[in-house]
């Protein structure tokens, strides 16, 4: 919660890992299928999602999408590299996890006049997009923080492009202050 009493819930983020392994068809493993980005790997019982990539001969970059934290994260990452040592072929984490993204849901606990704002907030020199037949929200894109907000009428955001949680509150401020008609 900021200091303003707006509420926000960080719940989703995205992890890259680099491992070194030997080749390996990944889609030989049971969990693991061949897609255009690399091999997915889709764990049971899980909204996560883990992409393998690179060559055969190479060190392999791991996608985590969808982990809560950096720690279940790397739980991913290591069952990855398990699955792969079970084989017989060795595998071993180089660098990471990093957070590349964070998703923050919130609720300014107000309700917005999406149209209206997109105009005034297009006046006031904001990146803004509004297209309600193709997505229910304004997409406010700011440069300070250098993240993507999701207004929805309801006054509920999403906050996208997080590349720290330092920069949760700073956005929210930001949004805040736009919101509030001040610059």
């Amino acid at each position: 919660m900021t200091a303003d009493g707006v509420e926000y819930t960080p719940h989703s983020m995205m992890h890259k890992a680099i491992v070194r392994m030997d080749p390996t068809k990944l889609e030989m493993l049971d969990g693991f299928e061949l897609a255009d980005a690399g091999h997915k790997f889709t764990p049971e019982a899980s909204n996560v999602r883990v992409i393998v990539s690179g060559r055969d001969w190479d060190e392999k970059r791991i996608l985590v999408y969808g982990s809560t934290s950096t720690e279940e994260a790397k739980q991913y990452i290591e069952t990855v590299i398990g699955r792969v040592t079970e084989i017989g072929h060795d595998a071993q984490l180089i660098e990471g996890p990093e957070i590349t993204n964070i998703a923050v849901g919130g609720d300014f606990d107000i309700s917005l006049q999406l149209e209206s704002l997109s105009i005034k907030l297009g006046k006031q020199g904001v990146d803004v997009e509004y297209e309600p037949e193709q997505f229910p929200a304004v997409i406010v894109k700011l440069e300070q923080p250098p993240v993507t907000f999701l207004l929805f009428s309801t006054g509920k955001f999403v906050i996208q492009g997080l590349r720290g949680f330092e920069d949760i509150e700073p956005g929210i401020e930001r949004v805040q202050s736009l919101l509030n008609g001040e610059s």
